[in-house]
């Protein structure tokens, strides 16, 4: 069995297809199997894919259902111990990152890395969370960067492969669900990932589809005493910005205590 499955999912994207091929095939590391589920493109990706068939362990083309769809293809047919998402247009942040990643054995099923994050103009390193405990609440303000992390497959026997029925936030879903679960990350201090800011959930036209599907998902998984305690938590961490402003201006903050003084212990 292969360390690692990797799957890219591609439509009408050949140019960024190329580029994630080659960043694959370039890998240091051999111990994996590459799957690649092409959604039918009309432009040459087929072509591409075809000529290097040979480096490809799976690949198909042809219409699916969307972004999720072809990923749980691409799950129903990877053999690897852990499962790594590199879609079209994205690429590893150097030819040793596997062998860095797959060199030592891990207790934990989510290995999660840095993020280079391309605009174009600019580049962002995301520390993915950083090198501390993933909590749910960090999970129901934040996320897991889906790019920058490793899966351990038998994580999608125990909560599921991804929910077809959300259109953008679906990735979200399952490591929420995983976190719930009490599964825990290890933390990989290197950049894993560069990744394209062009994809249907870092749009900001989707805006308000992202916000209404992750409250939907909230509202289904967890219970509503909690789920309140946590919307009420995340209200104060908005403001939390108030206090620290007064206590860093000194004018300011002796208004403050002169009228506790005068009115507060009334």
């Amino acid at each position: 069995m292969a360390k690692v499955s990797i799957i890219t999912i591609s439509y009408n994207n050949a140019k960024g297809l190329l580029r994630t091929i080659e960043s694959v095939v370039g890998q240091t590391y051999t111990d994996y199997e590459y799957i690649i589920i092409d959604g039918g493109s009309s432009d040459n990706s087929k072509q591409i894919i075809e000529s290097f068939s040979d480096r490809i362990a799976y690949w198909v083309s042809e219409p699916d259902k969307g972004v999720y769809h072809a990923m749980n293809k691409g799950i129903d047919v990877a053999k690897g111990e852990y499962l790594h998402f590199l879609n079209s247009g994205d690429s590893y942040a150097a030819s040793d990152v596997l062998e860095r990643t797959f060199t030592k054995e891990y207790a934990e099923p989510l290995l999660r890395g840095i993020q280079i994050c391309d605009y174009g103009t600019r580049q962002v390193r995301w520390a993915n969370l950083g090198n501390r405990e993933v909590t749910l609440y960090d999970m129901f303000v934040n996320t897991l960067l889906h790019q920058a992390t490793f899966i351990r497959r038998d994580m999608f026997d125990k909560y599921g492969k991804y929910d077809e029925t959300l259109k953008i936030v679906s990735d979200w879903k399952f490591f929420f669900q995983a976190i719930l679960g009490g599964e825990r990350t290890a933390f990989l201090n290197f950049d894993i990932v560069l990744f394209e800011m062009e994809g249907i959930s870092t749009n900001k036209s989707h805006g308000e589809r992202h916000l209404e599907e992750r409250r939907r998902v909230t509202k289904e998984l967890m219970p509503h005493n909690l789920l309140t305690d946590y919307e009420r938590l995340r209200s104060l961490e908005a403001d939390a910005y108030i206090p620290k402003f007064v206590k860093s201006n000194k004018l300011i903050f002796f208004f403050f205590r002169v009228l506790y003084k005068v009115f507060g212990k009334k």
